[in-house]
């Protein structure tokens, strides 16, 4: 096993702080560079005076009114799917769409990527965040699954494939009832390929798989380490892409064919659990991407890999989280120390 560096750099700045009388001021800025990519994240300790601006609480009787406000109108609800959604073609789905209990998947239809679905994530028009239990999360995952094995039955040369999320308007979604997306293409997204791109120069570099590393690394050190679902393993990003970053590394499959069943309940569970924990601290919107190896193909260097993160909580005047420094700079602040994240959310894995 090659040794993985968590590299920190210190840096401070000064200033006259007119709130404390013109004295000189001295501030820490902690900066993260993630062990792959390279990526910046900036942990401040001036922002804790902050974060009531950056994250203000969410206000859960404003949700309450947004649910009830677009309820008659949701092309989801109350079976209005069956005449509001797009198909499929037979040649790919027979049936058009996939219906398994609560769950619905069927064309977007304003697709990003040749193979785009939506799944509809239960009847339910609104959820809070402790209102996903793993059955229905298990279902969902469950038939997005089957949709990637049928087109990549149909298309061997859809390769590349995600699972995503994005829920309530403050992560990007344009509806409120909950639902997930499957995207399928022949080539991988940018952040997609780097992480491929990466994993393969780390193989080259130093003989070993660094998901496979990364994960035996930070068992051993145990500051971000959450625990074990079956066969996936769950940690807090060390520099994470977003707030309150949560990952699950699978270590016996490189891409989403070689997913048994359990491995699916596995990343519901953990989803499940993550998303309880940020109910509990009042957070109410979040993003989340898994990621494969190249479908049917052996990738030594990969691993399947899922990213969970919060975005801005739903208040009436809520601000964007995504801002110059993520969408253009690349780099993401940091709100709650990783491993203090990990302390709050472990206990939820310890069952």
């Amino acid at each position: 096993m090659a040794r993985i560096s968590f590299k920190l750099l210190q840096q401070s700045v000064e200033f006259h702080n007119p709130s404390r009388d013109w004295q000189l001021d001295r501030q820490e800025i902690e900066i993260r560079l993630d062990p792959l990519t390279g990526h910046q994240s900036i942990l401040s300790g001036a922002l804790k005076g902050k974060i009531s601006i950056l994250f203000p609480e969410t206000d859960y009787g404003y949700i309450q009114q947004r649910v009830e406000a677009t309820k008659d109108r949701c092309f989801m609800c109350h079976g209005r799917w069956r005449e509001a959604t797009p198909r499929f073609p037979e040649r790919l789905l027979p049936e058009g769409r996939i219906a398994r209990g609560e769950i619905v998947l069927f064309p977007n239809l304003y697709p990003l990527a040749p193979y785009h679905a939506v799944v509809m994530i239960g009847e339910k028009h609104g959820r809070a965040l402790d209102e996903f239990p793993t059955s229905l999360l298990h279902d969902a995952f469950s038939v997005s699954l089957e949709f990637i094995k049928r087109c990549f039955e149909l298309d061997p040369e859809a390769l590349y494939f995600t699972i995503n999320a994005n829920f309530m308007p403050p992560s990007g979604g344009s509806a409120v009832h909950p639902h997930l997306q499957v995207l399928g293409s022949p080539f991988p997204t940018t952040h997609h390929l780097l992480l491929l791109e990466r994993s393969r120069a780390y193989l080259s570099d130093n003989g070993s798989c660094y998901w496979l590393d990364l994960v035996e690394t930070e068992k051993r050190t145990g500051e971000r380490w959450l625990g074990e679902i079956d066969k996936s393993r769950w940690l807090t990003a060390f520099s994470p892409v977003g707030v309150n970053e949560v990952n699950a590394v699978w270590p016996d499959a490189s891409h989403f064919l070689e997913w048994s069943d359990n491995d699916i309940q596995a990343m519901a569970e953990g989803v499940r659990r993550a998303l309880l924990t940020y109910h509990d601290l009042k957070f109410s919107t979040f993003n989340y991407s898994c990621f494969s190896g190249p479908l049917g193909q052996s990738a030594p260097e990969f691993r399947c890999f899922f990213r969970l993160v919060n975005r801005q909580n739903i208040t009436p005047h809520y601000r964007t989280d995504d801002y110059f420094l993520q969408k253009l700079l690349k780099n993401e602040i940091i709100i709650y120390r990783p491993e203090h994240l990990a302390s709050l959310i472990k206990e939820r894995f310890q069952v």
